[in-house]
């Protein structure tokens, strides 16, 4: 028997032509601005089911349904997409991801070549200018006049072309903006279009010096976020008269950069809450559940997960009532009470804090008549 047309290996030159054909129809799928628009959402929104990914990708009538459709065999044909059939969900491949990828590159890069004056997006992209999207801006963010807003960018938009830049930042094009609006005296306009955030020598100087920042990245990212609500705290919610006052030392805002969002002080009495297992309403996804506490084991491991949830919704204190009745009618001792909650208030103790001095725990206690706080 003649295994010699069996064994034979393909040819080289049939591989390369079944190779050129995939990546030409890979090319043909990424020529419909349509498919780029759906691999585009699957990325950034994850997992859809048919019905969501029709509408994000603007297929909203039922005449669109059936150009929907072809589009979406197109890039499942090219493993561009993939179905989950158990879950009924669209997701974008790895494959897709590169191609997604490649669109982009091709995209800036022509831009780059065209001569064009190009921007960096705070979205991380590259755009061509349009003069149009300063206008969309200053009436979406600023609120101002349609006819205003067209002197403004009119005046911006020369200012641009007369550095004969090609390399432009939204950063900059906001900074331009927001200059001229000053020089023809809107300073309340500029205030809403404003950024919030470091000058890079300030965010420099924390990385640099890490040692000086309490509980690690999270106290970076805590004090960066800080100092940007802080910064939006005065600048646009408060009034002008009393961000004055703060910043000249006449009254004090403790925690600026929390002082809109959380309270300084909460009261909580934790007995009902553990007596009624710890119901979280859709929120805390990543938290443990706990149901109703049964055992003294059972609500020392309540109260470190209520405390440390508790902690991010105050800035300086909680204040616990009814756990000397919670913790009685399990504890046999008073040396075994003790025990439980110290290694319930150690274990919450781990939980990054807002500020270097953290949240303080405080315990309502009845004596005699009196009510003292611990």
């Amino acid at each position: 028997m003649d295994m010699k047309g069996e064994l034979e290996e393909p040819k080289k030159g049939s591989i390369l032509q079944s190779t050129s054909k995939r990546v030409r129809m890979i090319f043909s799928v990424m020529a419909s601005p349509n498919r780029i628009d759906i691999l585009r959402i699957l990325n950034s929104k994850g997992p859809l089911t048919y019905s969501e990914l029709k509408s994000l990708a603007g297929f909203k009538s039922k005449k669109e349904s059936g150009k929907f459709a072809y589009h979406l065999r197109k890039l499942l044909r090219q493993s561009l997409v993939a179905l989950n059939k158990s879950e009924r969900r669209y997701t974008i491949t790895n494959l897709g991801k590169l191609v997604l990828s490649l669109a982009r590159q091709i995209e800036e890069r022509s831009i780059i070549e065209s001569g064009k004056m190009y921007v960096r997006t705070s979205h991380e992209s590259i755009e061509e200018f349009n003069s149009h999207k300063i206008i969309q801006s200053l009436v979406r963010e600023g609120s101002l006049p349609l006819e205003l807003a067209q002197k403004i960018t009119e005046e911006v938009e020369n200012r641009i072309y007369k550095y004969q830049t090609t390399y432009l930042t939204g950063s900059l094009i906001r900074e331009m903006v927001n200059s001229v609006l000053l020089e023809h005296g809107h300073e309340e306009y500029r205030n809403k279009l404003a950024r919030l955030g470091l000058p890079v020598y300030d965010v420099q100087e924390m990385l640099t010096n890490l040692d000086n920042v309490g509980n690690g990245t999270d106290g970076l990212l805590f004090n960066t976020g800080q100092r940007v609500f802080a910064e939006h705290l005065l600048t646009n919610i408060l009034p002008k008269d009393v961000a004055d006052s703060h910043l000249s030392g006449d009254l004090h805002i403790t925690n600026p950069g929390i002082w809109s969002m959380i309270p300084d002080t909460i009261f909580v009495n934790v007995k009902e809450l553990i007596d009624d297992g710890i119901v979280l309403g859709g929120k805390n996804l990543d938290v443990s559940r706990v149901p109703v506490s049964k055992s003294l084991d059972d609500i020392t491991s309540s109260l470190s997960v209520i405390i440390s949830l508790l902690s991010k919704e105050a800035s300086q204190e909680i204040v616990l009532d009814g756990i000397v009745s919670l913790f009685s009618k399990h504890a046999k001792n008073i040396e075994e009470l003790e025990q439980k909650v110290s290694n319930a208030f150690a274990v919450a103790s781990t939980t990054p804090n807002y500020n270097k001095a953290g949240t303080n725990v405080s315990i309502r206690l009845a004596l005699g008549s009196d009510t003292k706080i611990v």
